[in-house]
């Protein structure tokens, strides 16, 4: 169990550069909605929580990882909105046996404070956190579904817990049939485009029919390598 729990950003990495700013995309935000996964690492197997709840002017988002009663991984998202979509205030990340760590948006002197002692970075427009990605993701496709065809490219900063943010650069590969718990879906797979060796890579699966929501999602964090795989089981909302 010990190995999923292990499942968060690595950090010693620099803020993100200059060019690596990402474009204002027009975004569709969509209605809460909490979906349900099959989640396995390697030969461990439990069960996956996405939950986006949010107002006119708000929103909670939490990703948890659960096996056998035990909340291994517990990230959440809370914010708002702006001109460029999903807006965090604060991202606070928990791992079984760990303390919690903290990145705090502070919007109105535009940097990113940290609870550790990584320096602050400034706040670039759109940036998101290790939740609410998806949503801004999902958000950008939803607002412009000529973005999920194979060869298009979504661009966005996303910042975890430890001072280290960067651009995420998603490719999309174009549609895949996929088997779930749910059934066999048909969705659109985009995967990150790796900088260096030791990023995260995060591969997602969403299904057109359902706004692009994301029906599977697996991340592989180094120096891990098997990943973390989350397939659907259920969608409420």
């Amino acid at each position: 169990m010990a190995s999923i729990a292990s499942a968060a950003e690595p950090g010693g990495t620099p803020p993100l550069e200059r060019d690596a700013e990402a474009k204002v995309y027009p975004t569709l935000i969509t209605r809460s909605f909490t979906v349900l996964y099959e989640m396995q690492r390697g030969g461990i197997r439990g069960s996956g929580e996405f939950v986006w709840k949010r107002t006119a002017e708000t929103y909670e988002a939490h990703l948890k990882g659960t096996v056998a009663g035990l909340a291994l991984f517990n990230w959440a998202s809370q914010g708002g909105f702006d001109a460029a979509g999903v807006a965090p205030n604060n991202y606070v990340e928990k791992r079984l046996g760990k303390s919690a760590r903290e990145a705090t948006f502070v919007r109105g002197e535009s940097k990113i404070d940290f609870s550790g002692s990584a320096p602050d970075i400034p706040l670039v427009p759109g940036t998101q956190d290790r939740v609410s990605w998806l949503v801004q993701l999902q958000a950008i496709l939803a607002a412009d579904p000529a973005k999920a065809k194979a060869g298009e490219r979504v661009v966005m900063p996303v910042v975890g817990v430890r001072g280290r943010a960067e651009a995420w650069v998603f490719e999309i590969s174009g549609a895949e049939s996929i088997k779930t718990p749910a059934g066999t879906l048909n969705t659109q797979k985009l995967t990150r485009l790796l900088h260096k060796p030791e990023d995260t890579r995060a591969e997602v699966w969403v299904e057109p029919a359902r706004q692009f929501l994301p029906v599977r999602i697996r991340l592989t964090l180094p120096p891990f390598d098997a990943p973390l795989d989350m397939a659907l089981v259920d969608i409420s909302g």
